[in-house]
């Protein structure tokens, strides 16, 4: 080393020395850097051809929806069987089961999460709050195991997570919520971060809770109850997370999340049922007992109105009132709403939806976005209602506000006030059995049925026995059906069909 240094010496002054070791520096820096480039370029091209194949996944997906509009989308499966290569309709279509009538429903929450009364085995009727898990562990096989294939499918994506709560079950990509299931009822329902005016006209019936709450982040929701609705649900996936740019991972093993069926009060104990300690109102309890004989009951507007409290009742008459002291309106009242016209216009409506009264307007829905008027758009439902503004009746204040409303609307549309005497109302309180008696109650009778409990595959059918009442649905006369004989096989019986009407909505 000794002699090195000094050969080194020998031949280069200390400031060569130096200058030469910065550039053998430099060198290395530069290759450092070169190499590091390299590497940017690299990931660069990998990064534009997977923008690229997103890119084309997307455009793929929305000219499929373009082509399901416009009725000219051919299956694969059916082009892969038509060998002549015509062009061939999709057969695999969904019919369209929504009721036209039904856009007044329980708030978002409610019907998520509203309690369930039901009766134990000692014949208390309780209320109980469920869980979102507490519902899966409870609901049907075929429901369990959809929501374990779509749940796969969903964490088969590159990023995504799983997070459980009480009502629902998130999946996000970092910090963006991309997609959640819930149940309703006793329906599997997924909601994902969507436009869903993107389906409109496809076979993809998807509903759109923005109507409800303009900010909510996943406004897309799809009910799954079948085998056919989990595969479009995979391909609504496929759309939303184009959107996210993300793909499905090359290697992903897939984990059965079909849990077993366990009991209520082993939920209670495992803390994924409440019970909750509300006291029932005597029309709740006989609900609950009705539902365990297997009834139900259809009720009208009168029906609902005469159950329904001392606030709703006040505020019903006011409204009332207050719309017929207007020049040329008028009331007609029907099983499930009462209609307010100006000759043969239908400028206003009443309707109960669960214990809300709820105002339904003629006008534009689009031009009290932003005001103190909390409205919610039904014609995003229904483009061909004529009240397409709806607005909530809760409490005192809510009741003012709706009389504005009024005044804005109809000051919009020519409608002067006039002087006219307020009226009474009779909406006494009525049992069940004595609305039934008078025909606004129509029974339901089925199968006995205890709620979250394993049923048989094959109920019976569902009976409907219409009361003989003073509406004029419930005052139609129906032909006697003859009785069969002992060896004869008894006709089907049959099933009540909903007069469609576009003038008003109805409540659930």
């Amino acid at each position: 080393m000794t002699n090195t240094n000094a050969l080194l010496v020998s031949l280069f002054s200390p400031a060569q020395i130096v200058a030469m070791a910065l550039v053998a520096v430099l060198l290395a820096l530069l290759i450092g850097l070169n190499l590091y480039m390299m590497y940017l370029n690299h990931k660069r091209g990998e990064h534009k051809m997977h923008t690229k194949q997103l890119q084309q996944q997307r455009d793929a997906l929305m000219d499929k929806l373009v082509a399901l509009r416009d009725g000219t989308y051919v299956h694969e499966s059916d082009a892969e069987g038509n060998g002549e290569g015509k062009s061939v309709a999709l057969v695999e279509e969904e019919v369209d089961t929504r009721d036209d009538d039904d856009f007044v429903g329980e708030s978002e929450e409610s019907e998520e999460q509203e309690a369930e009364i039901e009766i134990d085995e000692s014949g208390k009727v309780i209320r109980y709050n469920r869980s979102f898990t507490a519902r899966v562990i409870q609901s049907t096989d075929d429901v369990k195991t959809r929501y374990s294939e779509l749940k796969n499918y969903l964490l088969s994506f590159e990023n995504v997570r799983a997070r459980i709560s009480w009502r629902h079950e998130l999946f996000s990509i970092g910090k963006r919520t991309i997609a959640k299931f819930n149940m309703r009822g006793k329906t599997l329902c997924l909601c994902l971060a969507t436009d869903p005016k993107l389906f409109d006209g496809t076979k993809y019936l998807v509903d759109d809770l923005s109507v409800r709450n303009k900010k909510n982040p996943m406004p897309c929701m799809y009910r799954i109850k079948s085998e056919l609705r989990m595969r479009y649900a995979k391909d609504l996936i496929d759309v939303v997370m184009a959107g996210f740019n993300t793909v499905r991972k090359e290697t992903y093993e897939s984990t059965d999340f079909v849990m077993p069926y366990e009991a209520t009060q082993v939920l209670i104990k495992r803390k994924l049922i409440k019970q909750v300690g509300d006291e029932l109102s005597d029309i709740e309890r006989e609900e609950a007992l009705a539902s365990s004989e297997g009834i139900r009951y259809n009720r009208s507007f009168e029906a609902n109105l005469r159950q329904s409290s001392d606030m709703i009742k006040t505020a019903y008459t006011k409204l009332k009132n207050y719309l017929l002291a207007h020049s040329g309106m008028s009331a007609q009242i029907n099983w499930q709403y009462e209609s307010f016209r100006r000759g043969k216009s239908e400028i206003a409506a009443l309707t109960m939806s669960g214990k809300d009264l709820c105002l339904c307007i003629a006008g534009d829905p689009k031009k009290l976005q932003g005001s103190k008027f909390k409205t919610e758009d039904l014609s995003a439902k229904n483009p061909e209602t004529s009240v397409p503004v709806l607005y909530r009746i809760r409490t005192s204040h809510s009741l003012v506000v709706a009389q504005q409303l009024i005044d804005r609307q109809f000051g919009e549309l020519g409608i002067s006030k006039v002087e006219r005497m307020e009226e009474s109302y009779d909406l006494s309180f009525m049992s069940t059995s004595a609305l039934v008696e008078k025909g606004l109650v129509k029974v339901i009778e089925g199968e006995k049925s205890v709620p979250y409990t394993r049923q048989e595959e094959h109920a019976a059918p569902v009976i409907e026995a219409p009361a003989v009442g003073l509406l004029p649905e419930a005052n139609k006369e129906e032909p006697k059906a003859e009785e069969p004989k002992e060896e004869t096989k008894a006709e089907e019986p049959k099933k009540e069909t909903k007069k469609k009407s576009h003038e008003a909505p109805k409540a659930e």
